[in-house]
């Protein structure tokens, strides 16, 4: 009986894992890549200002899949059926989402740490839905009081100071900054949605991602002039260039496929537990002290977002 049982639950366990989608695995793969990448962020961010670096990840992203263009399914005559509302949808959505969204990211990243800024912008699901309830006159949900509820009182918590951390200066606004970048996120994946309908993920990203360096550029390191290019070596420049391919560029892929695919919710529900692999990754490569105020903050947080699925 026992044997016939360990075969019954091997079973059900395989037919659970081949019941997963590609998209959802894609979402899954986007989530630790982002992980991934925020560690390696945060390794340059004392080195490299969050509007050069964002730049530079843009370019080294659209340089890949320019590339990749001439292996896509669909020919790049398809882009002529693209609409001026889908096209105004587009730029609305890397405007915010990346431009914006990504540049606070990396800077809450410097100031309050990976495992605290993964989980303050792992609540863009919630904040995806809150759009779409806005936007696109989707339903008010009961859980989605009850998720917001949570999600409030886990940044509550994460703003507290916390004993044997070193306290960063002004933590409430960056704090605020890693919300925005989450409210920025879940602005972007709500509009992406009928954003992508005529034209693949490679497509998408090989128009979105020259646009976003050109308005970084000429909006955040252009006016500096020189003074946030000083002191940036060749190794930086590399490194950063890394997680613009590992990051944008598989992590954009997979996400923009995920998102066209399924429920834009769905999919930054799923990418929503990169602050689980986060905090593994900060704890055992930056030695990032995880207290129990944090863990409990992350729980906290990642209980709203899951409250809304």
């Amino acid at each position: 009986m026992s044997t016939k049982r360990q075969i019954s639950q091997t079973t059900l366990i395989s037919k659970t894992w081949l019941s997963i989608s590609l998209a959802e695995w894609s979402a899954l793969a986007c989530a630790l890549i982002w992980s991934a990448n925020g560690i390696i962020l945060r390794t340059q961010s004392d080195y490299v200002t969050p509007g050069v670096m964002n730049t530079i990840r843009c370019i080294v992203a659209s340089i890949i899949f320019f590339i990749a263009l001439p292996f896509d399914t669909a020919p790049l005559a398809d882009l002529l059926e693209v609409t001026k509302n889908q096209w105004f949808l587009m730029f609305a959505a890397l405007s915010l989402g990346v431009a914006l969204g990504d540049t606070l990211y990396i800077i809450a990243l410097k100031e309050i740490g990976v495992s605290r800024t993964l989980t303050l912008t792992g609540t863009f699901p919630l904040t995806t839905l809150i759009w779409q309830t806005l936007l696109l006159n989707a339903p008010l949900n009961p859980t989605l009081i009850t998720g917001s509820l949570l999600v409030v009182l886990g940044i509550i918590v994460l703003s507290q100071s916390v004993e044997d951390i070193e306290e960063p200066t002004n933590l409430y606004r960056n704090i605020l900054l890693a919300v925005c970048a989450s409210i920025c996120w879940g602005f972007s994946a709500t509009l992406l949605k009928p954003a992508t309908v005529s034209m693949t993920s490679i497509q998408a990203n090989a128009i979105r991602m020259p646009v976003i360096a050109f308005l970084l550029f000429f909006l955040r390191v252009l006016p500096s002039g020189n003074e946030n290019l000083r002191g940036i070596k060749l190794k930086n420049i590399l490194i950063v260039s890394a997680t613009g391919i590992l990051g944008m560029g598989l992590g954009g892929f997979l996400f923009v496929y995920a998102i066209t695919k399924i429920d834009p919710a769905k999919v930054v529900t799923i990418t929503s537990s990169s602050p689980l692999f986060g905090m593994l990754f900060a704890a055992i490569f930056l030695k990032e002290r995880i207290t129990k105020r944090i863990g409990l903050g992350i729980v906290l947080c990642l209980a709203g977002v899951y409250a809304v699925l």
